[in-house]
């Protein structure tokens, strides 16, 4: 197995539990439980969404400054405001799942656009999954 296919099963198994932590995180938070019984979900949501942004910067550094990276970091920032301000956390839980459909749906040429060099940035070497 080449490097291309272990990364690229690494981020496919990392969204996967990523996914399945939004999930229990989003039931958490909307159905207005305590922290306690959803905050281990909040942290695989974390980790493996971080581990996921760590291959995206070292496949292709170009990544945090095209629109698809720099969601991720709105993201991130909104979550921060959802343990912050928890009488506005089931909006902002929305308002990221919204972003997020939004941007992974997205043609290419808005997810690549480069804020920085103003203009789409492809990349040979970004890991797929």
């Amino acid at each position: 197995m080449n490097i291309t296919t272990v990364k690229r099963w690494t981020k496919i198994s990392l969204r996967t539990l990523h996914l399945l932590a939004v999930v229990g995180v989003g039931g958490g938070i909307l159905f207005g439980l305590e922290k306690s019984l959803w905050f281990g979900y909040w942290w695989l949501a974390l980790v493996s969404g971080s581990l996921i942004m760590l291959i995206d910067l070292i496949s292709n550094p170009v990544w945090i400054v095209q629109v698809r990276g720099l969601t991720i970091v709105l993201k991130l920032i909104l979550l921060v405001f959802v343990l912050l301000t928890p009488d506005w956390a089931s909006f902002l839980f929305a308002v990221i799942i919204i972003i997020s459909g939004i941007i992974s749906h997205a043609p290419g040429s808005l997810r690549y656009y480069s804020i920085y060099h103003k203009k789409i940035i492809l990349s040979d070497v970004d890991t797929k999954g």
